[in-house]
């Protein structure tokens, strides 16, 4: 029996002002309550209560004790539902790192997340593949949605595939039907910045490779979505995620042509640290894990 259980005796009793009452209340027999509040009066050195057969009567004593132990014995009860909320995975940080590829199954786990736990604070960044792996190691992300590499201190699952699309606006597709069009060679390309998506622009090179393209590059650009409002803008063309593409545009104002060739496609993959305790953590996982089964 801890100090704070006989406090929340006490409480309760001296709120109910009946030993019968208050012993239903906390779920004992009321000679084990009358045991629990002896036992504080002894550790006290004091009379919390007047007893007689007309019932139980504070003391002046037990009067003022009552008042100090009742907001304490609250904070406890708050404290002890938090930890259960916690330990439920109900509370709590989630930190997501995804590239675009990941797009579609990160946002359908993160609705379906959020519909079962709406008091999770959740944190989610477009972040490049080979940064959010070292982040996740030293947990500065809880779950990284990166291009597949291999791991294996870490724990993970395939969750998309994806590969390369090229994009132009409708408005050129008179002098444009494929990336193998003379015209190509000519227009200007919007390209992402290669530090932020190395992988990604390796696969855009060896295409331009494959296919002995040297294109003319005007801008180069941090974020997709800037590179797809641009080519939308009439400012040129571009190589893009083929799965970001697909859910983000216009498709009267966009032609997306999916491109196949070797080396050109990609796996992506959920990741997160193999001795993962966290419940929010892990009920997260759980239910992208569904996802991602659902979809392929």
């Amino acid at each position: 029996m801890t100090r704070i259980d006989l406090l929340r005796a006490f409480v309760i009793l001296g709120e109910a002002g009946n030993y019968t009452t208050a012993a239903d209340r906390l779920g004992i027999s009321q000679p084990t309550l009358t045991k629990q509040i002896a036992r504080l009066e002894d550790i006290l050195g004091q009379l919390l209560f007047h007893r007689s057969r007309q019932g139980t009567e504070l003391t002046d004593f037990g009067r003022q004790f009552l008042a100090e132990a009742q907001p304490m014995v609250r904070e406890a009860d708050l404290v002890w539902a938090r930890g259960l909320r916690m330990a439920a995975g109900q509370t709590g940080r989630l930190a997501i790192g995804f590239t675009f590829s990941a797009l579609d199954v990160m946002t359908r786990a993160l609705i379906a997340y959020r519909e079962t736990f709406p008091d999770v604070e959740i944190s989610f960044d477009v972040i490049s593949s080979q940064s959010q792996l070292p982040m996740l190691r030293e947990h500065r992300l809880d779950v990284a949605f990166a291009r597949w590499q291999d791991s294996p201190d870490l724990s993970a699952c395939v969750v998309s595939s994806d590969g390369l699309a090229f994009v132009y606006p409708a408005s050129r597709a008179g002098e444009i039907d494929s990336i193998d069009s003379t015209a190509v060679r000519h227009l200007p390309f919007i390209r992402l910045k290669r530090e932020i998506a190395p992988g990604f622009e390796g696969a855009v090179q060896r295409l331009f490779d494959g296919k002995g393209i040297e294109p003319v590059v005007t801008h180069w650009v941090n974020e997709s979505l800037v590179q797809l409002r641009m080519v939308e803008a009439g400012l040129g063309v571009a190589i893009m995620h083929g799965s970001a593409v697909a859910s983000l545009i216009d498709r009267s104002r966009l032609v997306v042509q999916p491109i196949d060739g070797p080396n050109l496609g990609w796996q992506t993959a959920m990741y997160w640290r193999s001795a993962e305790k966290k419940p929010v953590v892990l009920q997260f996982l759980k239910i992208a894990q569904e996802i991602a089964a659902e979809r392929r």
